[in-house]
């Protein structure tokens, strides 16, 4: 066996402590036939001293005075065979050092290994959060977990999360998209969104792409003639079994769509001390009594405002939904566990194929869990404490702060490609945090 196997199969024998990488054996040959050498040169200097050592012995008998010539002799062979040895030592440590040192082809230390900084510093060192720029730098944008991965909105476009970049998500340019679901991937996109561009007749519907071919069912639209639906924010859910919507409107009375579903073509209306002030196109300026117009819902928007309501619809069949309120302003999550849409509560959060009771994995000492998510590495939690929001994971726990000295009001934990990052809403609005540690 060649010196270069017996290197290669020592390396291999600790491959545990040695990282065995292109460039190492050679170097450790080298290292190795240098040693060889010094030991040589060794073995015959002390041959040498050994003899010199002799013949000062041999001059101590016969030449007086030759007592301090011998110490003399024995001291400078004292001297250099450590020299020598010491020289054999160091060799010999930088062969482990040129094992241990990081080159091109070795990983480096981790961060938590290399960085040495103080106890209260070290957990943004190790895991800290970075914010991930949106898909238009600058724009004010929305973000939304679906199907493993996260897709973002920027006015009425529609973004996905690649490993390393956005990508426009194609939709058909007659759907206004309000909610996108990604659980059974982009060859089964479904989106719900209004079709039509009148905002009096328009409808809200759920599209899905099978393929190259888009199928499209309508949501029947519950609200009494002269009523609108703004839609701030949703979220959509589809399955072999059902359709589940959840959303955030803000309702109000259009008197345009109130002149409208009673037959009156007119151009431009508003409403003032319960009259309807309208401009029709062959009669010109006219005036209505809203209580003959209207019916007395439809009033009482006109005296009260407009009414923000959060709304659960489903559909188990395309001909009967079913319309739920809900008590909370924030649009609630949905989940596919077991096959069924469920929702997020206050009792229990809901990703897909976890539904979690906030009780049984709330951190002590915090005073709300905002969500959580079970993980390969353990279960990561957001919550509040001492009216800021904390993240605790795999590693210690660390307070969600911004670059920017944002505040962090809520959030929302998901996954991209397996990687856990958080939704932060600020004052400002959200912010995509990833993990940069």
């Amino acid at each position: 066996m060649s010196l270069d196997d017996e290197v290669r199969k020592h390396l291999r024998d600790t491959g545990e402590q040695v990282a065995l990488t292109p460039g190492i054996v050679d170097a450790v040959r080298v290292r190795a036939a240098t040693r060889l050498r010094r030991r040589r040169r060794l073995l015959a200097g002390l041959g040498f001293l050994a003899g010199v050592a002799l013949v000062g012995g041999s001059l101590a008998v016969i030449l007086p005075g030759s007592s301090d010539t011998s110490k003399t002799v024995g001291l400078v062979a004292q001297q250099d065979a450590t020299a020598e040895t010491q020289d054999l030592k160091i060799e010999s440590s930088d062969i482990s050092e040129s094992l241990d040192t990081p080159s091109y082809e070795t990983i480096p230390d981790t961060a938590e290994e290399s960085v040495s900084e103080p106890d209260n510093a070290r957990s943004f060192s190790v895991a800290h959060w970075v914010e991930l720029d949106g898909p238009v730098v600058g724009a004010t944008t929305q973000y939304a977990y679906s199907g493993g991965t996260i897709v973002a909105r920027v006015a009425s476009d529609w973004f996905v999360r690649d490993e390393s970049s956005w990508r426009r998500i194609e939709i058909p340019d007659s759907v206004d998209v309000i909610a996108v679901d990604l659980g059974a991937g982009e060859d089964y996109l479904r989106v719900a969104g209004w079709v039509g561009e009148d905002p009096c007749s328009r409808e809200l519907a759920i599209s899905e792409k099978t393929g190259v071919n888009w199928q499209s069912v309508a949501v029947p639209n519950q609200l009494p003639p002269g009523l609108v639906s703004s839609i701030t924010s949703a979220r959509l859910r589809v399955t072999d079994h059902e359709r589940v919507l959840s959303l955030v409107e803000q309702i109000d009375v259009d008197p345009l769509c109130l002149l409208q579903s009673m037959g009156i073509d007119a151009v431009e209306a508003e409403i003032e001390d319960g009259l309807i002030y309208a401009t029709e196109r062959k009669s010109g300026r006219v005036i209505y009594s809203l209580d003959q117009l209207a019916r007395p819902e439809v009033s009482d928007f006109v005296e009260n405002g407009p009414v923000i309501r959060s709304v659960l619809i489903r559909s188990t069949d395309e001909n009967k939904w079913i319309s739920t309120p809900l008590t909370d302003f924030k649009v609630t999550e949905l989940g596919v566990v077991d096959g069924l849409v469920m929702t997020e509560d206050p009792e229990y959060t809901v990703h897909d194929g976890q539904r979690l009771k906030r009780g049984e994995v709330i951190p002590p000492g915090a005073a709300l869990l905002i969500d959580a998510l079970v993980t390969p590495s353990g279960t990561s939690m957001l919550y509040t404490r001492d009216g800021k929001v904390w993240h605790q994971g795999n590693l210690e726990e660390q307070e969600i702060k911004l670059a920017t000295n944002q505040l962090v009001t809520w959030g929302r934990l998901g996954l991209i490609f397996a990687e856990v990052s958080i939704v932060a809403e600020t004052q400002q609005g959200q912010v995509l945090l990833v993990s940069g540690g």
